[in-house]
Parts: C-alpha cells; structure tokens; sequence
C-alpha cells in the first residue's frame, strides 16, 4: 500500500527530447534526499537550510557525474502538494532524466502513480476535485475556449457554484431534523410549501448546470462530424476544403476512400473531429469496400453530427435513399455540393425523401457556401442557449451522474413533502441530494472514487 509518508518522484515533462527537462521530487525528506546526490555551485549552500522558492544551480552526481542542473526548493506547506517539493531542471535528453529518475529512486524515492503529486494537493486542501479535474483538462486543452474553460474551473467556478447549492439545502435539512427531534415542542418549523418551493429553486439549478453537459464534452473530447455520401459526391474534396489541405487522396474512380479518415481542425475555439467515410452503396461487391461501407455506419452511429452530402450537378440515385436513411438518425445537415456547376438535383424529389431537415448548397472546390456550413454545425451541434466562449466549466460524466442524483432526490423530498410523509423520508432524500453534490467538490469521497479520477493523469502531475 501506497502511504501519504512516501517521498515520491516522477519525471513531468513530457516523453522526447527537449531543451530542458524537470524532475519532481515530493515529501518530507525530498530535500535530504535530493541533498546527497547535488553539489551546489555554491559551495556555502545547505539545502536543508535553504529558503522556499529559491533556485541554486549546481551539478547532480551519483557514481559518476549526471547533468548540470538549477534545483527549485518548495518547502511545505507553500506547495503543490503542501509536503516539500524540489524540482530538478535539467537538460532535454529522455536518457539523462531516466538517469536522474534512477538515482532519486536509489536514495529511497517512490516513483509517482498517474496524478500522485495532485492527489497530494487535494488531500491536503489545496485543490478541491473539480479544480484537481481541472488540472487535467488544462494539460489536455487545445483551443482557446477549452482553455478558458479549465482555467474557470481550475479558480474555481464549478465548485463555488456546487457549494452554494449545497449551502442552501443545509439550512432545510437542519430544519427538518429539528423538527424529528423536538416534534412535541412549540418550535417555528419550516412549512412543507415553503421547504417544496427552495428545493424547487435549487432543482432549476441544477437543470441549468446539467445543461451544459453537452459542451463540456465536445470542449473536453471534441465534436466528431462525419462526411457521409455516396460515392464520388465530393467527401474527401470537403474535408479538404475544409481543413485547407490536401489530406484525402481525390480521384473520379468511385470507391477511392475505403476505410474512415480522421482529422482534427479548431472551429474558432470549438475542436472538431471530421471523419471522412468510404461511400455508401448497398450493391457494393468488393469486400473491402464493404468493410469501409460497415466503418461509414459505425462512423455514423459514433458521430455528434452529420454533414449528408449530395452531387447538385446528377439527378438523385438510388444510392442516395441509403445516405438519407443513415443520416436521419443522427443531428445532420444536407450540403448540396458542386453548387458551382449547373443544378440537375431534383430538389421537390429530395424534400420529399428528407422532410423539414436543413439544406445548404456549397462548392468543395470553389470555397462558395463553406463557411456558411461550418457556422452551421457549430450553432446546430451544440444545441445550447449560453455560447461556448461563455463556458464556466467542463462538466464530465462524474460532475454529471453526481448532479442527475441530488435532482433525483430532491425530486423525492418534494414528492415526499407535498404527499405529507414522514419528516424522515424528507430527510433521507434531502440527505442523499447534499451527499451527491458534496461528491462532486470532494467533500464526500471514498478511495475508489479518488483511485478513479487520478488514474487517467499522467505521471508526474
């Protein structure tokens, strides 16, 4: 078992050469520790007496010489972790840092698990869990807007608001147990109406926070939009178009794309994924065709939105029903493409097929209509009142699952309340909506949970 006493160490910079790379070491004796294996430039200098937040430049030695390197003293509790922190910069090479890693380990070091060092911070009050969330999310971040809203929630935004709601359920569960305590006393009880109408007020809450889910994860994960069509509609002349290269192979031979294409572009903030798919025909007789056919499916089912293309310059084709078919499933808009050619779609026929679905026209080779189109998803998949660019947070799964329950029991106090049951069914459910939102911030946690969230860090953070 892993104990809170260890001094821990782990290399956080990430894996390849670089300039300089930093070494963490963490715990009551990371100081001694790193003390017998560093000869300070210095020769005056103890480090064992040496103040917080200074940095001393000398080299680091076990058997034999290692690196020239700057030592960076954090004592505790002013740290990351809250336990001493001596960070070691050194030079870029992966060799030389696993060499480093070695000696701390030899001097009695553990190495780190995945998000040890935050870990640390949490449990010792530093972060709260959506902050130490946050952290992650920061290290992932690859757009402005996914950016800003880590950094909200990292300076803690989701947690104020969390806590807030929180507060206002205290005061109602207290007051419901006062009254199972002293029912028999002349006390001023809070009325049931009254109890109904502020759990009432917190739900509406939470609905508003929950609504942001659906942003959190396209922020968090990106917004993965496949390009589904028959074959030869213009897909991959699309994608082209819109990542402003030429990453799919373009040929008139129908069938060229046989298998699903991925590319990751940022939408003025939003960070898409489009999937270019093999052409949907149901005659298809090659067998790798119909391997990229079934991959187009899968790519549809896994999509958040669908762009459905249509050649504007050919009538309709049988093969067209199939893609309609397979779009309308999912949230998807048509793009008539080749709208720089002459229009032969009949497009009465194609209403008829596809309803009240929007349509846009666009050229993939001429540029015409496509930033109409990325506007377009970007306004339609996200399906939210508030903008991205207004974003406190980044609900997850846990945030979400964890605020689904305390709706669900303050739905059952007011269910409760309002049928005139036992002051005890109020407070259970009361209870168990104060408990899931204390999750969330890590007032009420459990080491499986802690075990859950950390694994996905990486090392050294």
């Amino acid at each position: 078992m892993h104990s809170l006493e260890d001094t821990i160490a782990a290399i956080a910079t990430p894996q390849g050469v670089g300039a300089l790379g930093i070494l963490r070491v963490s715990g009551a004796q990371a100081v001694p520790l790193v003390k017998k294996i560093f000869q300070p430039l210095a020769s005056s200098l103890n480090l064992e007496t040496a103040p917080s937040h200074t940095c001393h430049v000398g080299t680091l030695a076990g058997a034999e010489l290692i690196d020239q390197v700057v030592i960076t003293l954090f004592r505790a509790p002013h740290s990351y972790t809250g336990d001493d922190i001596v960070e070691i910069s050194a030079h870029g090479s992966p060799f030389v840092l696993q060499k480093i890693l070695a000696l701390c380990l030899r001097q009695g070091a553990r190495l780190a698990g995945p998000g040890e060092f935050t870990q640390r911070a949490f449990l010792a009050g530093k972060l709260d869990l959506t902050q130490a969330e946050a952290v992650a999310e920061l290290i992932r971040a690859k757009t402005d807007k996914t950016h800003a809203a880590a950094l909200s929630q990292l300076q803690g935004r989701l947690a104020q608001e969390v806590r807030a709601l929180r507060d206002q359920l205290l005061p109602l569960l207290a007051h419901v147990e006062v009254g199972l305590d002293h029912s028999d006393e002349d006390h001023d009880f809070l009325s049931r109406a009254k109890l109904t109408e502020k759990c009432q007020t917190v739900r509406e809450r939470l609905d508003a926070i929950l609504a942001t889910e659906r942003t959190g994860k396209i922020l968090r994960e990106g917004l993965r939009v496949a390009l589904v069509g028959r074959p030869n509609v213009g897909k991959s002349s699309l994608l082209n178009a819109l990542l402003k290269e030429e990453r799919a192979i373009v040929t008139p031979i129908a069938g060229t794309t046989r298998d699903t294409l991925e590319e990751s572009v940022n939408w003025d903030g939003i960070p898409v994924i489009l999937v270019d798919t093999a052409g949907l025909r149901p005659d298809a007789q090659d067998p790798a065709e119909k391997i990229g056919i079934e991959r187009t499916r899968q790519s549809v089912t896994q999509a958040d939105f669908v762009i459905g293309l249509l050649d504007a310059s050919e009538s309709l084709q049988p093969e067209d029903r199939a893609v309609v078919e397979a779009c309308l499933k999912k949230p998807h808009v048509w793009v008539l493409n080749k709208s720089d050619l002459p229009m032969k779609l009949d497009q009465k026929e194609f209403h008829r097929w596809n309803g009240q679905s929007p349509v846009l026209s666009a050229s993939a080779k001429t540029g015409e209509g496509l930033l109409e189109l990325v506007e377009f998803v970007k306004r339609q998949a996200l399906q939210e009142k508030s903008s991205t660019s207004e974003a406190q947070w980044l609900i997850n799964q846990r945030h979400a699952d964890a605020l689904k329950r305390a709706q669900n029991g303050l739905k059952e106090a007011i269910t409760a309340a309002e049928g005139k049951a036992y002051e005890e069914c109020v407070a259970m459910e009361l209870k168990s909506a104060i408990d899931a939102l204390g999750e969330i911030v890590g007032d009420v946690s459990t080491e499986d949970l802690l075990e859950q969230i950390f694994k996905n860090f990486c090392i050294g953070k």
